[in-house]
This record gives C-alpha cells, structure tokens and sequence, in this order.
C-alpha cells in the first residue's frame, strides 16, 4: 500500500470520533448500540445482545482511547469486576 492509497483510505470522520468519544464518556450503553447501528452497520444479532454486553463493549472501547485516559482505571475495575480484560481480542 502506497502513501497514496491509505491517504484516500476512508476511514473515521471527526464527527465520528468525537460522537464516539462523548457516548463512551456518558457511560451510555444503550447509545453506543444506537450509534453503532447507525455508523457501523452492526449485525441484528450483535444489536440484539444484551445490556451487558454493549457495557463490556463500552468499557473496552473506552479503554483504547487515549482521549479518555481518565476514565481508564474506572474502567478497567469494572471489566476486572465483571471477569473481562481491557483486550478488545479477547475476554
């Protein structure tokens, strides 16, 4: 892959990200479902998971970014809490 290809790569636009970040930030599960519907095009049976599982999403995610680096122990206690690890590859 050239410079060229992966500059016009698509990828995340700034509304994006920062809609990401402000929904992993409100601590809102049920909206982190909504906008992964909406943005990503999540499966119906990944949207029909349950609570629990879009609160570990949304603690992983927010554990990868570095803009909420103080939310990161928060999170990591309630993964921990929960049985999970910060990985997003695995449990």
């Amino acid at each position: 892959m050239t410079a060229a290809d992966r500059s016009a790569s698509p990828g995340p636009d700034a509304d994006y990200d920062t809609r990401l970040g402000s929904i992993l930030a409100a601590r809102d599960w049920a909206a982190l479902r909504e906008f992964s519907r909406e943005r990503n095009a999540v499966p119906d049976d990944v949207y029909a998971q349950p609570q629990h599982f879009w609160e570990v999403m949304l603690h992983k995610l927010t554990c990868s970014r570095i803009d909420l680096l103080a939310l990161h122990e928060q999170s990591r206690t309630w993964l921990a809490e929960h049985g999970y690890t910060p990985d997003l590859g695995g449990y």
